[in-house]
């Protein structure tokens, strides 16, 4: 016998985990009674139990518990908690064992009552299964035409799409015409079967008799009925949408008696108002079938309108009436649901039908003039929809604005919620230098994580050099979010300014967009760090040199120089790699008395300094402060969108690797542009899942992978 799984369980498969329960306190929800399992409490593995209690008038919400183990220790029970109703299935899928099960009240404010009784239930492959469902209707020898609808009685622990029904040409099934599995039951139409007398049995699945089988029931008692030969004739026209509305579509679905002969027929159709409904003059019955359906659309009324559908075969005709309604207002739908003030929020219309001819013109209304929308909005003639910006003001506390929509005497109404506006902290742009239509990426930074989807106001001054986005969006517990800048071909390098606005405050950066050739901005140097800042003669200590923007091809030399090469030496130079802004060199010390060396780094005429406390060996020197760390990160994945960090230091580009310093033990946190998704992995990992954000604690150098979705 094949295993058969229900489609649906009332819970999903259960597995054992640890629970404790509290004890009960005073003043706590008197006991529930809880009743034996229905039917019968021996189960097989994936049976749905059922379990019911009596109700206790102080539970807000009960809690269910199960376990192989009646003194129910925490390690192996079962529990469902915020269970509404005294009732409750679920499942049993490993393990098998004899099981105890309590029930617990819970008042509104989580205070437990005592233990139910307690009532004992079995799951085992090789438990007995239990009898098969009786038939019911039609009576057996009945004379019937289609559709015929069979029914029978429910099993005593029926399961979600447990039943089987066959119908047969024999009464030993060996011409089988109708076999539906994972019926909810008790009762099925059958629409379509050839004439003759025909035999129907059902079954029921209660689980599993193995890992590999179904626990089924044996097949019920069989029944007959027989399908006269005769002339089939339409029998009933059923539309699956009535009322409907201009330009809708509907099924109209078409039954026969019984099946036309093998070779098909053609069947006619006609409408009352064709200019209104149309359908096509015949409709073809496949052969040894007896329905069929096919799609007609309406068209546009002013007021309600009857159609008739008429279906003819063999000189036997069956109608059905349905109404075509005049176009009206279905909805109103304002998004999102909160705003920052002055960010524009969009406004949703929806008619039910078509808009007629000169199209819907749509009063909008506001009860708040935190939300201005404009006086109307019209739906274009022939569309169900259209949608409308609405500007929205500053606030400074969280302000409700009711829209009413209104057309032809019918109103819908949306709410949104407007709300202050973060101020931006700082606007920065990688690279803040560009050619052509290489483009730009600006990250915008607030003070606090965002509590809800904030938006902030983006402009450019030259809008036909540098393209922006009209807002740009910080996600729900962040506080950056960044957007694209979309640039054009130019012939002189050309400054545009970048806005970011919010709270009243605006912050700017300067974009420059260079004609092809044009060489890149040299690299400054812009401190020199060292790490740890004393150390005993003798040990080493690491300094950093930081240039203000990535070093061009060939990477860029930084000279280093120390004013006491006997106590504290460092190399004649560094280079800074291509594409990067930093690198690293080794401070070599010497046992000395304790002194003060000043290290310098110079470059292009620029020079930065760094003190470095060399210790005698007598001498303990203070302790060193958190080391620096490096997390490098590589973004591939949907092209155009950059990774980066809070706190800021990663921005790297999809297609990229870029790397930055923190210091260690600081916790980073890892998001993409755009407020898209990305799968992680690396230092921080998502599991293989999707997740807009990734935080860690950065304890040692690590790197990290975004596949941006």
């Amino acid at each position: 016998m094949t295993k058969r799984l229900p489609l649906t369980l009332l819970s999903a498969l259960i597995c054992l985990t640890s629970v404790s329960m509290p004890l009960a306190q005073s003043g706590a929800p008197a006991a529930p009674t809880l009743a034996p399992t229905q039917a019968y409490s021996t189960f097989h593995p994936m049976e749905v139990i059922r379990f019911s209690w009596s109700a206790v008038p102080q539970a807000a919400t009960y809690v269910l518990q199960a376990s192989t183990d009646p003194s129910f220790p925490p390690t192996s029970t079962i529990k469902f908690d915020n269970i509404p109703n005294p009732a409750f299935a679920f499942a049993v899928g490993n393990p098998e064992g004899n099981y105890s099960a309590r029930v617990f009240a819970v008042d509104a404010n989580g205070v437990f009552s005592p233990p139910s009784n307690v009532i004992t239930f079995s799951v085992f492959y090789n438990n007995p299964i239990g009898p098969p469902p009786t038939l019911a209707s039609p009576a057996s020898g009945s004379t019937l035409t289609l559709p015929i609808t069979v029914t029978w009685n429910h099993v005593p622990n029926p399961q979600p799409s447990g039943y089987e029904l066959q119908i047969a040409r024999d009464s030993n099934f060996s011409s089988i015409e109708e076999d539906a599995p994972q019926l909810n039951g008790p009762s099925r139409t059958v629409l379509s079967l050839t004439s003759g007398t025909k035999f129907w049995r059902v079954r029921s699945f209660q689980g599993d008799a193995s890992p590999t089988t179904a626990a089924a029931t044996a097949w019920s008692a069989v029944r007959s009925f027989t399908i006269p030969t005769m002339p089939p004739r339409p029998v009933s026209i059923t539309l699956t949408k009535d009322p409907l509305f201009p330009g809708e579509s509907t099924w109209v679905q078409v039954q026969l008696t019984n099946a036309v002969a093998a070779g098909g027929a053609t069947i006619n159709m006609t409408s009352s108002n064709p200019s209104v409904a149309p359908v096509p003059a015949t409709i073809s019955m496949p052969g040894n079938i007896a329905w069929t359906q096919f799609m007609i659309q309406v068209g546009q009324v002013t007021q309600p309108t009857p159609v008739t559908l008429t279906a003819t075969l063999n000189s036997f005709s069956a109608s059905q009436q349905f109404t075509v309604q005049p176009p009206s207002l279905k909805s109103l739908e304002l998004s999102p649901p909160n705003i920052s003030g002055s960010a524009p929020a969009s406004a949703l219309v929806m008619l039910n039908g078509q808009a007629p001819s000169g199209g819907a013109v749509v009063s909008l209304a506001s009860n708040n003039p935190a939300v201005t929308p404009p006086t109307t909005i019209t739906v274009p003639a022939g569309d169900f929809s259209a949608s409308t910006t609405v500007p929205t003001g500053a606030v400074t506390a969280p302000t409700t604005a009711t829209v009413t929509a209104t057309w032809k005497g019918v109103t819908s109404q949306s709410s949104i919620t407007v709300r202050p506006q973060q101020p931006p902290a700082s606007l920065t742009l990688s690279p803040s230098s560009t050619v052509n239509q290489d483009g730009s990426f600006a990250t915008v930074t607030v003070a606090s994580p965002a509590t809800y989807d904030e938006t902030l106001l983006v402009s450019s001054s030259n809008p036909a050099t540098a393209r922006v986005n009209n807002s740009v969006m910080i996600p729900t517990g962040m506080t950056t979010g960044g957007f694209d800048i979309f640039t054009s071909m130019v012939s002189v390098s050309t400054p545009v300014t970048i806005s970011v606005t919010g709270g009243g405050v605006t912050r700017s950066a300067t974009l420059t967009v260079n004609p092809a050739g044009t060489p890149p901005p040299s690299s400054t140097l812009s401190a020199l760090t060292v790490n740890p800042t004393s150390v005993t003669g003798g040990n080493p200590s690491t300094g950093t040199v930081t240039l203000s923007s990535v070093a061009p091809a060939g990477g860029t030399v930084v000279s280093l120089s120390s004013n006491q090469p006997g106590a504290a030496s460092v190399p004649a130079s560094v280079t800074v790699p291509a594409g990067a802004t930093s690198a690293n060199f080794t401070v070599t010390t010497f046992p000395v008395n304790t002194t003060t060396v000043q290290l310098a780094a110079s470059l292009g005429g620029t020079f930065q300094f760094a003190a470095l406390t060399v210790n005698a060996a007598s001498s303990p020197p203070p302790p060193p402060p958190a080391q620096g760390v490096t997390l490098t990160v590589t973004a591939s994945g949907r092209s155009g969108e950059r990774v980066v960090s809070t706190p800021t230091g990663i921005n790297v580009t999809v297609g990229s690797t870029g790397s930055a310093s923190f210091g260690a033990n600081t916790k980073v946190t890892l998001s993409v542009s755009n407020g898209r998704d990305a799968v992680w992995s690396g230092a921080c990992s998502s599991a293989g899942n999707k997740a807009k954000t990734c935080a860690f604690t950065i304890t040692s150098n690590a790197t990290v992978n975004a596949n941006v979705q």
